[in-house]
């Protein structure tokens, strides 16, 4: 490795007038090229739904031309080029704009200097920014997230900012809870380039967690009218599933955004199945507290004859068999009722499937 001598890059920097853009470029625009063809990558990409923050760990490169960085290789023993610390050169200010973490920066690494004036320096990091979320489709949803890169300190007039390409890692592809749809750039405002990422939430887990166990509930809770009012076991049996309806909302809220920009889909299914739990709840407990009267009603002091007790023309027998009637069309009503219910919160994830069908 050939080791260039200090004092030839003292002799070949020396005039250099460090920190002054205006005075190396002597009032001429300053083109800041930010290529990602080859030296910006995102390694991994991070969606925090409930804080709203998007994180990407990227191998970010900035490249640059100074006019007062050029020196004729064949006059120094042919170096082409040399590296040296930021601080020895001037570097650009770049900012991310919607930065999370009011600590986080671009803090460029050592710079290499070639022969032609182009200076290259990188970025190895972690930049989180706040990314606005819509959760009416979860957990079909797609999100997309702004990336903003500027300059805080130049103008337009002194540094234009462009993206060239972007490249990414197959370990970003292959997250495992979004899929990178897309990525695309805009250069259309000369200081700032906006990136764009559109990100589709893989919802097999979400699905298997929780819209497979309550389809599950949603089974039962239709089984529940066809138990007996008489068994005493119903009114405890409607109201463990509903107990159960809450144990998943609790786990649920671990998982939804803290949002009221949108309803989820999610919870509204979550929502229409509890309101099922409940009517067959308030069903059961109306056909017991009947039963219960009528049975009351049905008492013999004293059996003077077999036929006359069994006799079904007596009036008692007459009354328990109107209320069985109304008490058989209330569960009728109700099994109606919690099915329609039940088929609306279906429907309301089959549309969020549906119409959830990218990034706008």
């Amino acid at each position: 490795m050939y080791t260039f001598p200090v004092i030839k890059r003292w002799h070949m920097m020396r005039g250099y007038a460090l920190g002054f853009l205006w005075l190396h470029t002597g009032g001429n625009l300053v083109f800041l090229s930010v290529s990602t063809e080859k030296t910006i990558r995102t390694f991994c990409v991070f969606q925090e739904e409930k804080v709203s923050r998007f994180s990407q760990a990227s191998y970010l490169a900035v490249s640059w031309t100074d006019e007062f960085l050029r020196w004729n290789s064949s006059d120094y023993e042919g170096v082409e080029s040399f590296v040296t610390k930021p601080a020895s050169v001037w570097t650009p200010d770049i900012t991310v704009y919607g930065k999370m973490d009011a600590r986080q920066g671009v803090d460029l690494s050592l710079a290499r200097v070639r022969s032609d004036g182009k200076v290259t320096s990188k970025f190895v990091g972690q930049l989180s920014t706040h990314c606005s979320m819509s959760a009416a489709y979860f957990p079909f949803d797609y999100q997309l997230c702004h990336f903003y890169v500027g300059s805080d300190i130049y103008t337009t007039f002194e540094i234009v900012i462009e993206t060239k390409s972007i490249e990414i890692s197959e370990t970003a592809k292959n997250n495992p809870s979004w899929d990178l749809v897309f990525v695309r750039f805009d250069n259309s405002s000369p200081g700032l380039s906006r990136i764009e990422y559109c990100l589709h939430r893989k919802s097999l887990y979400l699905s298997v967690l929780y819209m497979v166990p309550t389809s599950m509930h949603a089974i039962l809770i239709l089984v529940t009218y066809v138990v007996p009012s008489e068994a005493g076991e119903k009114i405890s049996f409607g109201m463990s599933l509903f107990l159960s309806f809450m144990v998943f909302l609790l786990q649920l809220n671990g998982d939804l955004p803290d949002m009221s920009t949108a309803i989820p889909a999610l919870e509204i299914f979550f929502m229409l199945h509890m309101s099922s739990g409940v009517v067959a709840l308030v069903v059961a407990t109306i056909t017991a507290h009947v039963t219960h009267d009528t049975t009351q009603t049905v008492s013999v002091s004293k059996v003077k004859d077999v036929s006359t007790v069994s006799s079904p023309d007596k009036l008692p027998l007459r009354s328990m068999r109107t209320c069985f009637r109304s008490t058989s069309s209330l569960n009728r009503t109700g099994f109606v009722v919690s099915f329609i219910l039940i088929l609306a919160a279906n429907f309301v994830m089959l549309n969020a499937k549906l119409v959830s069908d990218g990034c706008s």
